[in-house]
C-alpha cells in the first residue's frame, strides 16, 4: 500500500537516478544513431538499434514484471545497473553491427529490470493526492536525462568519438547502483505482506486500465516510424550538422517538462475518467504536430513543433503514471507496469520495423507524415472503446458512491482507495515514456 504521506527523500533520489540512467540510454542511442548515418547505413540498422532499445522490454515482460513485485527491489537494481554498466563498457570497444547491436541489447535488457522497479517504486513512496506532483518530478528527471544525452552525443560525437563518448554512457548507467544502495523504500523479498505471498491467480487489469493499454498501444504502433526518420529528415532532408540534430532531439523533452507540470497541477483532483479522456485527447493532438512537422520548409521551423508536441506527450505521461498508480495494487504494480510497457513496446517495436521498411522507398517527410495522420485515425477509431469504458466506470463510481456523496473512486482524502480486497470494481495498473 502507498504511504499516507509522501517519501520525498527516496522520491528525489530515484528521480535523479533516473535523469543520469536517462542520459546515459539517450547518449548510447543518439551516438550509435549518428556513427551509423555517418557511416552510410540506411534505415534497416537505424531500425535495428531502435528495435534492440524496445526488445528486451517486450519478450522480458511476464518475467521482469514478476522479479519486480517478489524480489528486493534493491537487490533487482543492483544487478540491472551492473549489466549495464558492463555491456556500455564492452560496447565502446566493438565495431560491426551486429555486436554493437547484441550489446545494446543487452543493455536494455538491464533497463528492462530496472524499469517496472523503479515505477512501482515510485508509486509506493507517494501518496494518492501527491501522484501526479511525484510523477511530474519522475517525468521531469526523465526528460533531463532526454535532454542531456542527445545533446551531449552530439557535441562529443563531433570532439570526441564514438567509443569515449560511450564510456561517459557506462559511468551514467551507475547511477542504477548508487540507487539500489541509496533508497529506504524497498518492494519484494521480505517487504511483501503475507496475502500477496500465497497469491495464485493471475493478476487482472480493470476494464479503464485495459483501454489506456490497448488504446495507447495501438496509436504508439502507427507513430513509432517517426523515431526511425527522425535522424534522417533533420540531417539529410533539412540539412542539419550533428550538433544540430542534438540540440533540437532536446527540444522535445524540453516541451515535455512543461506538458508534465501543468498537467499535474491540472489533474491533481481530477477523477480517474477525466484522466484517461485527457490522455488520449493530448494524444490525438501529438500525432497531430508530428504530421504537420513533415511540412516544415527549413530546420528551425522543427523547434517551436517539437517543443508542442513534448508537452502533449508529457501531459499523456503524466496522466497514465496518476491514473495506474491510484488503481493499482501495491502487491501487483511491477507486474502490470512491465504489462503496460511491454503492450507500447510492442506495438511500438512493429512501427520502428516499418519505418526501417519503408524507408527505402519514400522520403523522411512522407514517412513522418503518414505515421501522424495514421495516429491521429487510429485515436479516432478507438474514440468509442474510451467513451464506452468511460461510461461504464462512472457509471459503476455512481453505484458505489458512499451516502455522503463522495465515491470511493474520486475522493482525494483517501490516501489508498478500494484498491486491494473484495471491491466492487477490480483494480490494477502499469505504466509508460517517448
Amino acid at each position: 500500500m502507498s504511504f499516507t504521506s509522501t517519501r520525498w527523500r527516496d522520491v528525489w533520489i530515484a528521480a535523479g537516478s533516473n535523469a543520469v540512467t536517462n542520459m546515459g540510454s539517450f547518449l548510447v542511442l543518439t551516438t550509435l544513431m549518428l556513427t551509423l548515418q555517418e557511416e552510410g547505413q540506411g534505415g534497416p540498422a537505424v531500425a535495428a538499434v531502435i528495435i534492440a532499445e524496445a526488445l528486451p522490454i517486450v519478450l522480458l515482460a511476464a518475467i521482469t514484471g514478476r522479479l519486480a513485485d517478489r524480489v528486493d527491489s534493491r537487490l533487482l537494481l543492483l544487478v540491472a545497473g551492473g549489466v549495464q554498466v558492463g555491456a556500455c563498457l564492452a560496447l565502446s570497444a566493438v565495431d560491426g553491427m551486429a555486436p554493437r547491436v547484441a550489446l545494446l541489447t543487452l543493455i536494455f535488457v538491464g533497463t528492462a529490470i530496472a524499469q517496472p522497479v523503479r515505477q512501482a517504486l515510485m508509486m509506493t513512496m507517494a501518496s494518492r493526492e501527491d501522484l501526479p506532483k511525484v510523477s511530474g518530478i519522475a517525468q521531469t528527471a526523465g526528460s533531463i536525462g532526454a535532454i542531456a544525452g542527445p545533446a551531449v552525443a552530439g557535441f562529443a560525437q563531433d570532439g570526441l568519438g564514438t567509443s569515449a563518448t560511450l564510456r561517459v554512457a557506462a559511468l551514467a548507467f551507475s547511477a542504477t547502483i548508487i540507487a539500489g544502495l541509496s533508497l529506504q523504500t524497498r518492494r519484494g523479498g521480505d517487504q511483501r505482506p503475507a496475502d500477496a505471498r500465497a497469491e495464485t491467480a493471475p493478476v487482472r487489469m480493470d476494464g479503464l486500465l485495459r483501454v489506456v493499454t490497448i488504446g495507447f498501444a495501438v496509436v504508439v504502433g502507427c507513430i513509432a516510424a517517426a523515431n526511425v526518420v527522425e535522424v534522417f529528415y533533420v540531417k539529410e532532408t533539412l540539412g542539419a550538422s550533428s550538433s544540430a540534430y542534438g540540440v533540437i532531439n532536446s527540444m522535445w523533452t524540453v516541451g515535455m517538462i512543461a506538458g508534465t507540470w501543468i498537467t499535474a497541477r491540472l489533474i491533481r483532483r481530477a477523477g480517474d475518467t477525466s484522466v484517461v479522456a485527457g490522455a488520449f485527447a493530448a494524444l490525438a493532438l501529438t500525432c497531430a504536430v508530428l504530421a504537420v512537422s513533415s511540412l516544415a520548409p527549413a530546420v528551425a521551423w522543427i523547434v517551436p513543433l517539437w517543443l508542442l508536441g513534448g508537452g502533449l506527450n508529457g501531459a499523456e505521461n503524466v496522466q497514465v503514471f496518476t491514473v495506474f498508480g491510484r488503481r493499482a495494487p501495491d502487491h501487483a504494480r511491477g507486474r502490470l507496469s512491465a504489462r503496460l510497457n511491454a503492450a507500447v513496446q510492442g506495438a511500438a517495436l512493429f512501427g520502428y520495423a516499418m519505418g526501417g521498411l519503408v524507408l527505402e522507398w519514400w522520403q523522411p517527410r512522407t514517412v513522418l507524415a503518414v505515421g501522424g495522420v495514421l495516429g491521429v485515425l487510429a485515436v479516432l477509431a478507438v474514440a468509442p472503446w474510451i467513451r464506452t469504458a468511460v461510461r461504464r466506470e462512472r457509471q459503476e463510481t455512481h453505484r458505489i458512491t458512499d451516502p455522503s456523496g463522495i465515491s470511493a473512486q474520486d475522493s482525494t482524502e483517501d490516501p489508498e482507495p478500494a484498491l486491494d480486497g473484495a471491491t466492487a470494481v477490480a483494480r490494477a495498473r502499469g505504466a509508460s515514456a517517448k
